[in-house]
């Protein structure tokens, strides 16, 4: 720990036995003292209802670590996690990823052996030690700090020059390739299609082996810059199933369209979400691993989450932007040279009396009942299909049929169902009278916070039951409404009239 000029109320977390405990800043240190007087945010004083006050040596005291945006952890991940039985963030390391945004952590702490349990996506945060002054490893935006660089040393190298340039990458006539198109609609596609030209040094006609002209009655063909074609990747062996957050390709509108699969249904079909941000179910048979094409060779695509939110970002919770959630607003039917993926998950009609959203097949949703004591209560599906009178048949992915043989599937009216919501982190506490939804029998159900409990519990307050019932932090979410196609925080205290 370096020594740190810490102000009251700063926002700060202590070290015991390998914990981080989250605490405020009380009284600064003197000059010639190195104490600091901190309040803790979890831990009451023995007998006593307050908060825990004691002074704390500064050299293990750091700043809280700051809030960063998780997007998904990986197996082997260092992680913290908040664990309610010690009421502190403990250094674990993601053994599996399970559903419903859960992980199996281990521990690290000696004294727990080898200790391991269950954690929500939103009490764990990556593990980063606080050195010199400095966060390791660096937050985004932070510079590494000077003496932690590696620099090479004594190091030479010996450069050839020739009056000859390089060669580009050459095709051959008849030889099939994959082409991607130099348009922002297109991005992460690619095309087969076989040359049947040379223009030039950089220049190829080609031709389409899936896409056709306009009256469809040939194969397209187009003169394609060499650094839109590529060859086509070798077949991969099948290992059986894909995995959560693999990078995939699927096969969608006549091309291969590079992906993320979001979430594994089962084990023939995948969520995947596409860097438009559309979500489409898919066979396992439409998808292919990714691989990339670099210097030359073909690599297996093994990108860390880092680079995937580069990549998919936008699909990514977002704290500065909560109002938006995976849908493309209906426009002009593309044509050839602007073509995309078409089905989304919703498409949205401003009319002059309100919003009408249309489904398309493979939409992740939500789904509320009309059933009496169930309502405020919604339940996540995938659109099977759409029908007449603005219905949809639905596939829940939580409920199951009586005999527990396949998963549930209704019809449902479109002013019952909704897209789904997007992530709002949220580790701080909620606030007493806070508008949440918890996760309670297989659904979210909306509710308000009733009481703060020690330990980021609550109890939640639900209207159609007129009953109050405790959760654990991990098991609430912010509640938003769908208002107007836009998804809308709810105000602080607002009521079941909403």
């Amino acid at each position: 720990m370096s020594h740190f000029v810490f102000n009251k109320g700063d926002p700060v977390e202590v070290t015991k036995n390998n914990y981080y405990y989250p605490a405020s800043v009380v009284r600064p240190p003197s000059k010639n003292k190195n104490l600091v007087f901190l309040e803790y945010l979890t831990l009451s004083a023995p007998s006593h209802p307050k908060r825990l006050r004691e002074y704390v040596n500064v050299a293990s005291v750091r700043p809280k670590l700051p809030l960063q945006l998780n997007p998904w952890f990986r197996v082997g991940d260092a992680v913290d996690a908040f664990r309610q039985t010690h009421s502190a963030w403990c250094p674990a390391t993601v053994a599996d990823i399970l559903e419903n945004s859960s992980y199996l952590v281990a521990f690290l702490a000696p004294e727990n052996g080898n200790d391991s349990a269950v954690i929500h996506h939103s009490a764990l945060r990556l593990h980063r030690n606080w050195v010199h002054g400095n966060w390791l490893p660096p937050l985004p935006g932070q510079e590494q700090p000077p003496e932690m660089e590696t620099k090479p040393e004594n190091l030479r190298f010996r450069i050839k020059y020739s009056r000859r340039p390089l060669k580009e990458s050459k095709f051959k006539k008849g030889r099939i390739v994959e082409v991607s198109r130099d348009d922002e609609s297109y991005k992460g596609a690619w095309f087969v299609a076989t040359i049947v030209d040379i223009i030039g040094k950089d220049r190829f006609q080609v031709e389409y082996r899936d896409m056709k002209t306009n009256d469809g009655t040939q194969l397209l063909k187009e003169e394609i810059d060499a650094r839109f074609i590529r060859p086509c990747p070798p077949e991969v062996p099948f290992a059986g199933s894909f995995k959560q957050f693999q990078e995939v390709d699927a096969w969608y509108n006549d091309g291969w369209w590079e992906a993320v699969v979001l979430e594994v249904l089962n084990n023939r079909e995948c969520l995947v979400s596409f860097i438009h941000n559309d979500v489409l179910k898919f066979e396992n048979s439409k998808l292919r691993p990714h691989q990339d094409w670099f210097d030359g060779k073909w690599v297996m695509s093994s990108k860390k989450s880092g680079e995937l939110v580069k990549k998919f970002g936008d699909l990514m919770p977002k704290t500065k932007n909560v109002t938006e959630i995976k849908l493309v607003l209906k426009r002009q039917k593309p044509t050839e040279s602007s073509k995309k993926p078409r089905d989304v998950i919703a498409r949205t009609t401003n009319t002059r009396s309100k919003f009408v959203v249309h489904f398309c097949k493979g939409a992740k949703v939500e789904v509320r009942s009309d059933e009496e004591g169930y309502q405020d209560a919604w339940y996540t599906a995938i659109v099977v299909d759409s029908m007449q009178n603005d219905k949809y048949l639905v596939e829940y992915l939580t409920l199951q049929t009586d005999d527990l043989t396949e998963q549930l599937k209704e019809v449902a009216h479109a002013s019952d169902i909704r897209p789904y919501p997007p992530d709002v982190n949220h580790v701080h506490n909620f606030a007493l009278r806070e508008m949440v939804d918890a996760w309670y029998n297989e659904g979210w159900w909306v509710g308000q916070v009733s009481s703060v409990l020690i330990g980021f519990k609550y109890k939640v307050y639900f209207w159609p039951t007129k009953e109050k019932l405790e959760f654990e932090h991990c098991h609430l979410r912010p509640h938003q409404d769908w208002i107007d196609g836009k998804w809308v925080l709810a105000s602080l205290g607002r009521g079941p009239d909403h």
